[in-house]
């Protein structure tokens, strides 16, 4: 039954995060840029298992992200980093006292995505010499790392409760 259960939890995530891509309400942004959903769901699973379930965990996640998001960069190296990290910390570091170190967590994963992305948009696009595009990803980075430090916790820690209860 617990396994049904976490099976269910998983699969409702699963169908949340999408939805929330595409509609995520006006006030949970920051002119226009809504938190990383992304790194706010894989936070807790990883926390809570083993690595090579949360790197699984992260390619599909991952493939899933790309699939709506019509771009050549992908999500999937930095959510396989991050994925381990996490992971690594949470069999560390099994209780987490602290409701803002999963936002802290979540801060350094989102600057971890969007610098990736970055790079990967710079390897292919060639852009070092356009100032506007780096302007424009600084201000990207950082207001997508303050909103989902903000949200994180909320979300994250539900999710973590959730996973833990079951």
């Amino acid at each position: 039954m617990i396994r049904n259960k976490k099976k269910i939890l998983i699969f409702f995530t699963s169908i949340c995060l999408p939805a929330l891509i595409v509609i995520s309400p006006d006030w949970l942004k920051i002119n226009g840029i809504s938190p990383c959903w992304p790194v706010i769901f894989l936070l807790p699973f990883s926390l809570e298992n083993r690595p090579w379930r949360a790197v699984i965990a992260s390619i599909f996640l991952g493939f899933y992200m790309d699939s709506f998001i019509i771009s050549e960069v992908s999500y999937i190296p930095s959510l396989l980093i991050l994925s381990l990290f996490w992971s690594q910390y949470g069999l560390r570091h099994k209780k987490i006292e602290l409701f803002l170190g999963l936002g802290l967590m979540a801060i350094f994963g989102t600057a971890l995505v969007d610098i990736s992305i970055w790079i990967q948009k710079i390897i292919l696009h060639s852009v070092l010499r356009n100032n506007w595009f780096h302007s424009w990803s600084i201000y990207v980075l950082i207001s997508n790392a303050i909103i989902t430090g903000l949200v994180a916790p909320f979300f994250s820690s539900w999710l973590l409760i959730a996973y833990k209860k079951n």
